[in-house]
């Protein structure tokens, strides 16, 4: 009555358990699902961010250098004039003539044409190039412009604006202006990238003149956007005097990209790198100082939401699924609780009441899963079987006893082999008074015995591995006289190594069975141990028989084959599976043959170092 009454007070509890017991059921459910979730999708978002960071890395590097060799096409034009005025001062000479002249000779409209000859194919070649224009200060307000092959006369007010170029302050040599107004009134109005370079006296730092390189800012404009790699993405240029000279968008302010160019120059000049990147705002802001254009420098403002685009789309529908997941491991664990909580009655039910609950008990279902119903028929069996489970258990101790004995005398029997073994040695030696044949016989057997009953797994030393081969060679030599000779061939320093027991022993039986054997007169049997580059190396050589070579073929296949059988090699299967298992494929047997001159077989295994061997 009392373990009635203790039952009935737990059945009264037990439903206010239920949540707790939900509570355990969610996070045992969602924590299976969401480890590997959490784990996988942690692991995605950041390989992702790093991938997008490195590649957006990469693309913007590739896109300042791009940009960097258009403007250093642009340089190497306006170079080029330099050094056209520089290296012919007849030319320079003949143009500085026909500017001062009030009215222009025949000599100077053929000079002036012959020069104009030589930058008139550059400006036909380049897409970029509109035009060029070399003034030399004079009374006539003449600038000389060679696609055209005349010098020509423009406004005063244009006047000004070059003659403004010409004295430019600073000790800069080239400089870059954007413009909306054409030099002369002849032209278009449309956007260029003037270049400005000073001319100077040959070998003298006097200016005496001024070249101009008029490329359209338009076809400019495209091909630097045309090289962005992403919506919003924008590229600056900033020369040497730190001015911002090309924006491709004017959302930022100048001074804002001047104090971020001259930080991130500081950066460039500490590390050495080519290219430098840094968090901007709301970008990822590149900046690379062209070492070639006149100390040019380029600011790339890439966005951060087009870098981890990706990545970001890629954490939403992360979290979107683990949300999913929560909401799933809700229902199943609130369908699981219920379930169990079903089968958790009836247990308390037979617990309670055991002979009513296992008479009203229904049979199981077939292709039942739940544990529960498997825990309840279980504690029927528990009421109904207690005697048979305890003459089970009285049967399995009678059995394990037996087994018990059987293994002792199973032991008993090697043991006294080899005591027979010496009786008999004693017995031959008694009658005839000294060591003969049959003695030496059965003292080499009798220790070969004593070798062999041990653990065949067991590690010995090699030189035991030997003294054991020698015994067993002896008795085989006595079986046949004069049929074959032995040479060891022991490397002294190999003989202190560890070696699995009985490997060299098949090997030696089989090359006197299927070589010595079959074979006329006398024979060798050749065994070599020796170490290289950290293995050890063993071989038996035996000049018998040899093997013909479609046999060769069919054992050397065979051997590659660890589980197999080599037919009538009984010894070389399983000594090669010995070896696979202890020491790994690079263990395995080999072998070589000549038909009717020799067989070889070797194998390697790894040869410890000193400190191992020591301990």
């Amino acid at each position: 009555m009392k373990n009635k009454t203790i039952f009935e007070d737990f059945s009264k509890k037990y439903h206010s358990t239920s949540i707790r017991f939900f509570v355990r059921s969610l996070l045992v459910n969602s924590l299976l699902m969401l480890i590997p979730l959490l784990l996988i999708g942690l692991y995605s978002i950041f390989r992702t961010t790093n991938e997008s960071t490195r590649e957006a890395e990469k693309k913007a590097s590739l896109i300042l250098n791009q940009a960097d060799d258009i403007m250093e096409t642009f340089y190497t034009h306006v170079d080029n004039a330099y050094l056209f005025f520089a290296s012919n001062p007849r030319v320079t000479l003949q143009l500085k003539n026909a500017f001062e002249e009030p009215s222009l000779s025949l000599d100077s409209i053929k000079s002036v044409e012959n020069i104009s000859l030589n930058f008139q194919n550059l400006i036909y070649t380049d897409d970029y190039l509109r035009n060029i224009y070399v003034y030399y200060k004079n009374d006539y307000s003449r600038i000389f412009v060679p696609l055209s092959s005349k010098l020509i006369s423009f406004p005063a007010d244009s006047e000004e604006e070059v003659l403004a170029s010409y004295h430019h302050a600073g000790s800069e040599d080239v400089w870059m202006d954007i413009s909306d107004e054409p030099l002369l009134y002849t032209e278009y109005r449309t956007p260029s990238l003037l270049i400005y370079r000073k001319l100077y006296r040959r070998t003298t730092d006097i200016q005496n003149g001024l070249v101009i390189f008029s490329f359209s800012a338009d076809k400019l404009k495209s091909e630097l956007n045309h090289l962005l790699e992403y919506e919003d993405q924008k590229l600056f240029m900033i020369d040497s005097a730190n001015r911002l000279v090309w924006p491709s968008s004017e959302e930022l302010p100048a001074e804002t990209l001047q104090d971020l160019a001259a930080q991130m120059d500081a950066v460039s000049g500490q590390t050495g790198a080519e290219t430098i990147n840094q968090d901007f705002q709301s970008y990822t802001a590149t900046y690379l100082h062209s070492p070639r254009s006149y100390g040019f420098s380029y600011i790339l403002l890439t966005p951060k939401d087009k870098i981890y685009q990706t990545a970001i789309s890629l954490t939403s529908m992360y979290v979107i699924i683990t949300l999913a997941a929560i909401l799933v491991a809700c229902i199943i664990s609130f369908f699981k609780t219920q379930h169990d909580y079903k089968y958790l009655g009836k247990i308390i039910n037979v617990f309670s009441m055991p002979d009513t609950a296992i008479t009203r008990m229904e049979p199981p279902r077939k292709r039942s899963s739940s544990p529960f119903e498997y825990i309840l028929m279980n504690v029927i069996r528990l009421f109904i079987e207690q005697d048979y489970l305890k003459m089970q258990d009285s049967e399995k101790a009678a059995k394990l006893q037996l087994s018990k004995m059987q293994a002792l005398q199973h032991q008993i029997n090697p043991h006294f082999l080899h005591n027979t073994l010496n009786n008999i040695y004693w017995e031959s030696v008694k009658l005839t008074g000294s060591e003969n044949k049959c003695s030496q016989m059965i003292s080499y057997l009798s220790a070969i015995m004593r070798y062999s009953l041990s653990d065949p797994q067991e590690d010995v030393k090699i030189q035991d591995e030997i003294n054991y081969l020698k015994k067993y060679l002896e008795i085989m030599k006595l079986r046949y006289a004069d049929k074959f000779d032995v040479e060891f061939r022991i490397q002294q320093d190999c003989s202190i190594y560890p070696l699995k027991k009985m490997l060299l022993q098949p090997l030696v039986e089989n090359a006197i069975y299927h070589g010595i054997k079959e074979k006329d007169g006398n024979g060798l049997i050749r065994i070599s141990v020796h170490r290289k580059k950290g293995r050890i190396y063993f071989s038996i050589y035996d000049t018998g028989n040899g093997i013909p070579p479609d046999k060769l073929a069919e054992i050397r296949s065979d051997l590659k084959e660890t589980n197999k059988t080599v037919n009538q090699h009984i010894g070389l299967a399983n000594t090669n599976s010995r070896l696979v298992l202890s020491y790994g494929q690079d263990a395995r047997l080999y072998l070589n043959s000549c038909c009717g001159r020799f067989t070889v077989i070797w194998f390697s295994i790894p040869g410890m170092g000193d400190e191992e061997r020591e301990n």
